[in-house]
């Protein structure tokens, strides 16, 4: 099998059943990616995922992507993304037009079925990556401080602050360990910067222009840690701009709660009921790269530069020292799911998440079937 064609159906797979919002994402990759496959070594994967949290976008989404640039080129790049939002998107789209009901006793019990799996999943993803990359003591109280903080203060931009912080403390106080080549980036550098100048362009062209596309791009370009924080920035666009009534915006939102894959893919909603091009089906392709294409920008530029960088000792210890951040991240996102009252809802609930994480660490059952089977028992218990 072709290693794109490869890439497209992996990610195709991870889109049908990715649920739990993009930290759950992160935590389906790196078990796909990093435990099953061994595409990509945990190192390289919170390398990665460092730095499509430290830009604009969708971050799971171009995580997923990254990995597969990093496995077949720029087409297998390509490929993952496809894979990855075509489900949800194509769902959405659906709705829009008024096909589908994702609010009936089954869809919510299934919901509730995967809300579980996925805390079992991000659970088995923290402890995995914390025995690999905070092994020492002082990459462990990074790690800490990161949780902390971000336990009490939880804004975007602290992740991205909290980030930094991680990769300062690690210049000064880490041991750069094995060697890090530097990547080749010989013949695509024209193509890093060119991406970098393709997103500025597009933004300035978009700032005061009132066009359904350009405040979708405008909230691509904007928005850090993906998913939900995008919705004030696309509601401000859409409703406050005239496009749709405050009702339908919320209501399509509500429905991607249900669906799995990337949350950007509200757009695609957004595209139909915006009456975008006067046709459904262009109106939701052309709102998905709208919110999608900056975040990609970004990722190619900013991927670019840092392989130029990632040779370097004091970049390598910058590297470790932000990757024990990623630890306490994920530890954070994990705290915030078991408090869930929505999550877990009693000792029960509880019970059913030590046994699926029980599952996933002893390989009985693999994920894309585990998430299938607690959908299923969702809906027959609901």
């Amino acid at each position: 099998m072709s290693s794109v064609i490869e890439c497209f159906f992996v990610a195709l797979r991870l889109g049908l059943t990715s649920f739990g919002g993009p930290v759950a994402h992160l935590s389906y990759f790196r078990e796909e990616y990093v435990a099953q496959r061994k595409w990509i070594t945990e190192a390289r994967f919170a390398e990665i995922m460092s730095l499509t949290q430290f830009i604009p976008g969708p971050g799971s989404s171009q995580l997923g992507a990254a990995i597969g640039y990093e496995r077949a080129g720029l087409a297998g790049g390509f490929a993952a993304w496809v894979g990855f939002t075509l489900p949800s998107a194509l769902v959405l789209v659906l709705v829009a037009l008024g096909i589908g009901d994702l609010s009936s006793n089954y869809a919510q019990g299934a919901l509730c079925g995967l809300q579980l799996v996925a805390l079992a999943v991000v659970a088995g993803a923290w402890v995995g990556m914390r025995k690999s990359l905070t092994p020492d003591l002082r990459r462990f109280a990074i790690a800490l401080l990161v949780l902390v903080v971000l336990w009490f203060f939880s804004a975007p931009w602290i992740t991205v602050l909290m980030i930094s912080i991680s990769g300062i403390i690690g210049i000064f106080t880490l041991s750069a360990g094995e060697k890090i080549e530097k990547q080749k980036t010989a013949g695509r550098g024209l193509l890093g910067w060119g991406a970098l100048l393709v997103f500025f362009i597009l933004l300035f062209i978009s700032i005061g222009n009132n066009s359904p596309l350009a405040g979708i791009y405008r909230a691509g370009s904007l928005v850090f840690g993906g998913g939900h924080v995008v919705l004030p920035l696309l509601q401000e666009s859409m409703v406050d701009g005239g496009f749709m009534k405050k009702e339908v915006f919320l209501g399509g939102y509500g429905a991607t709660q249900g669906v799995p894959g990337p949350v950007f893919t509200f757009a695609a909603f957004l595209g139909v009921k915006a009456n975008i091009f006067s046709n459904p089906w262009l109106g939701a392709g052309s709102a998905l790269i709208a919110v999608f294409l900056p975040g990609m920008l970004l990722l190619g530029g900013t991927m670019k530069i840092w392989g130029r960088l990632r040779g370097k000792r004091w970049a390598q210890r910058a590297v470790n020292g932000a990757n024990a951040g990623v630890v306490g991240i994920l530890g954070v996102a994990l705290l915030r799911m078991a408090t869930d009252p929505t999550i877990l809802t009693g000792w029960i609930d509880a019970t059913y998440v030590a046994i699926l994480f029980l599952i996933l660490r002893k390989k009985i059952i693999p994920v894309w079937a585990l998430v299938l089977i607690a959908a299923a028992g969702g809906a027959i218990v609901s």
